[in-house]
């Protein structure tokens, strides 16, 4: 009787770790994770290691039953197939309590500790249930996110904007030569004309330069029959000079 009474003893002094999900931006209903979350305590490399499970309960909990009486410090995981959580350092006394828990770094010194989640009181009593919250640090994206259309796309594209600027001359000028008052049409038309491109345009005009449009139609000559008559006729002219020298 006395050994049933002290292993009830033991098991109402063994300590338990509860580790709780809070809702975040990331995460706004820790209820919708999946049911194969689960969180590992694993002791370091050693003789006699250690690795403890805990299952999702329908609270949103990870619960940690019956740490063995044996002072250790352990690794805590939390595994999800969706989520990320940060790791954490639980430290274990002989007796199984819990005497602190602290944010832990992966790839670093297991004495580099991060931020201080719980420390037991020396002058308080010893809490045979702590409780933690998980911290989640993202979600794991297996495929990457197709780019989506937006109009204002086409506005950063150089040339959209050359077009833009461009009709709005075409439309613009027509409606600000309008506007001009009389005196200062009068003097930007000649300035116009006395623009050297405007003016060596009109001199082209003027001077029946190549008609494309008649050469084709077959009502202008060509102009490549007088190119071929000048070098002729100069040749001739030549030959003739020649001959009244002899």
């Amino acid at each position: 009787m006395s050994l049933v009474a002290v292993l009830l003893l033991c098991h109402l002094a063994a300590a338990s770790l509860t580790i709780t999900i809070p809702a975040t931006n990331l995460l706004p209903n820790p209820h919708g994770l999946p049911a194969s979350t689960h969180a590992t305590l694993t002791t370091l490399p050693s003789g006699n290691d250690h690795l403890l499970t805990a299952s999702l309960t329908h609270a949103s909990t990870l619960v940690f039953h019956d740490i063995p009486a044996q002072q250790e410090s352990y690794l805590l995981d939390i595994r999800s197939s969706e989520y990320i959580f940060a790791p954490y350092r639980v430290d274990v006394a002989a007796d199984g309590s819990v005497l602190g828990i602290w944010e832990t770094f992966r790839g670093n010194p297991w004495d580099n500790r991060g931020a201080e989640k719980y420390v037991v009181d020396a002058a308080a009593k010893k809490q045979s249930d702590v409780v933690v919250e998980a911290k989640l640090v993202g979600r794991r994206g297996f495929f990457e996110e197709r780019a989506k259309f937006s109009p204002l796309s086409l506005v950063k594209n150089p040339m959209i904007l050359l077009a833009i600027v461009a009709l709005g001359f075409t439309l613009g000028m027509p409606k600000l030569m309008e506007s001009m008052d009389p005196e200062m049409r009068a003097e930007f038309e000649e300035h116009s004309r006395s623009s050297p491109l405007t003016g060596g345009a009109s001199n082209a005009l003027a001077g029946g330069g190549f008609d494309l449009a008649g050469w084709m139609a077959g009502t202008s000559p060509n102009p490549m029959a007088n190119a071929d008559a000048a070098p002729a006729g100069v040749t001739g002219r030549d030959t003739g000079a020649a001959t009244r020298r002899r």
